[in-house]
C-alpha cells in the first residue's frame, strides 16, 4: 500500500493552532481609539494608558498583554490639532512604549485643527489601513471592527472592549423582542415611518440597518473636590443619554466600521461636532447600544470645577437649545468659551 505523502504532522499543528489563533483574535474583534487632543500634556498620557487598558503610573510602564481582554488587537490614533504645550512630544513618549506589545499600535498624527476634521482623519486612516498590515485587522469584518471616539481629557475603563460588545449585543437582543412584541407605541411609530418611506424614489434608503452598530458610555467625573455635587450631575447627565439616546462627545462615541464608512463627521461643524454627530447616527441606525452603568468613562471636571456645576450644566443646555434653533456655530462657541477664560483648546 502507498504510504500517503504530507507534511509533517508537528508543523500542520503549528500552523493550525496559528490559524486557529487569528481567527480567534478576529472573530473578537479589532479597536481603533481614535484621540482628539489640543493642548492637553497633563491627560494625554491617562488618556493612551487607558486606551491601551494599562494601569498609570509616574513613567510610561512596559504595556502588558495580561489587561488586553479577549486578546482583541487595539490601534490608537492620536490626532493634536496643533498643540502648544508639550502633548506631542508626550504622546509619542507613551507610543513608543505601547508599541512594544504585540496587541498594541499607538500612531501620533498632526492635523488641521478642528475636532471633526481630526476625528475624520484618524478614523479614515484606521478603516483603510485596517491596522497597517495586520492580519487582525484586515481579517476582521467592519462590524467586527470597532471605532471609538474619544477626548483626549476623557479615560476609559480597562473592560472597554467587552463592554462595547456586551452593549451591542443587549442592543440587538432589545430591538429583536421589540420587534417580536411591539408596544402600541412602537405599532404606531413603525407604521408612520413605513408611510413615510411611501413613494421614495431610492428603495436603498427605505431599509435601515437592522443591528445597532453604535454607542456610547455612561460618565463619571474625575477629582475628589466637590464629590456630592459631581455624584449629582454624573447621574443626570447619564439619565438625559438614556432617555434622549443622544450621548455627548465626552462619552466615547464608538461605531462601526461600516456605520463609519456611510457617516463621518460634518467638518463643517465647527462647535458641538459630537452632538450633530449623535444626531445624525440615531437617525440612520436608531437608537444606540449604550454601556451598563457599572463601566463609565472618567471625564476631566475642570471646567465645572472652574465655571460652577450649575453654571456648566446650564450653558450646555442653552447651546443645545441654540443648536437646534440654527444659531450661528461661532456664536454658540464664543459663548459657550467665554465662561472659561482659561479654556485654551
Amino acid at each position: 500500500m502507498k504510504e500517503r505523502k504530507g507534511s509533517d504532522p508537528s508543523t500542520k499543528a503549528a500552523a493550525s493552532s496559528s490559524s486557529r489563533e487569528g481567527e480567534t483574535e478576529a472573530a473578537g474583534g479589532v479597536f481603533s481609539v481614535i484621540v482628539s487632543c489640543v493642548n492637553e500634556r497633563e491627560n494625554i498620557s491617562k488618556c493612551i494608558a487607558s486606551a491601551c487598558a494599562t494601569p498609570r503610573k509616574n513613567t510610561p510602564p512596559a504595556f502588558s498583554n495580561k489587561t488586553l481582554t479577549r486578546r482583541r488587537r487595539t490601534r490608537v490614533v492620536v490626532v493634536d490639532g496643533g498643540s502648544t504645550d508639550g502633548t506631542v512630544d508626550e504622546a509619542r513618549k507613551w507610543a513608543a512604549a505601547a508599541n512594544a506589545n504585540a496587541n498594541v499600535k499607538v500612531v501620533v498624527k498632526n492635523e488641521e485643527r478642528g475636532r471633526a476634521k481630526q476625528f475624520n482623519r484618524g478614523g479614515m486612516e484606521s478603516v483603510s489601513k485596517r491596522g497597517g498590515g495586520d492580519c487582525c485587522f484586515e481579517r476582521a469584518r467592519d462590524d467586527e471592527h470597532i471605532l471609538v471616539f474619544l477626548h483626549a481629557d476623557t479615560t476609559m475603563p480597562e473592560t472597554y472592549r467587552d463592554d462595547i460588545f456586551d452593549a451591542l449585543r443587549k442592543e440587538r437582543e432589545r430591538r429583536e423582542r421589540e420587534r417580536l412584541f411591539p408596544s402600541a407605541w412602537g405599532v404606531i411609530k413603525n407604521g408612520a415611518a413605513k408611510l413615510a418611506r411611501r413613494g421614495n424614489a431610492k428603495t436603498g434608503d427605505a431599509k435601515k440597518e437592522v443591528l445597532p452598530c453604535w454607542g456610547a458610555f455612561p460618565i463619571k467625573l474625575s477629582g475628589e473636590r466637590s464629590k456630592w455635587r459631581k455624584s449629582v450631575v454624573a447621574p443626570l447627565a447619564n439619565f438625559r443619554t438614556r432617555r434622549t439616546s443622544i450621548p455627548y462627545g465626552d462619552q466615547a462615541i464608538f461605531v462601526t466600521a461600516s456605520a463609519f464608512a456611510k457617516h463621518k463627521f460634518d467638518e463643517s461643524k465647527t462647535f458641538m461636532e459630537d452632538y450633530d454627530y449623535s444626531l445624525r447616527l440615531k437617525k440612520a441606525f436608531g437608537k444606540p447600544a449604550l454601556v451598563s452603568g457599572k463601566s463609565p468613562v472618567t471625564t476631566d471636571s475642570r471646567r465645572f470645577e472652574r465655571v460652577g456645576f450649575m453654571n456648566t450644566t446650564i450653558i450646555n443646555i442653552l447651546c443645545v437649545v441654540g443648536y437646534h434653533l440654527n444659531v450661528d456655530a461661532e456664536i454658540l462657541a464664543k459663548f459657550y468659551r467665554n465662561a472659561d477664560k482659561k479654556d485654551d483648546r
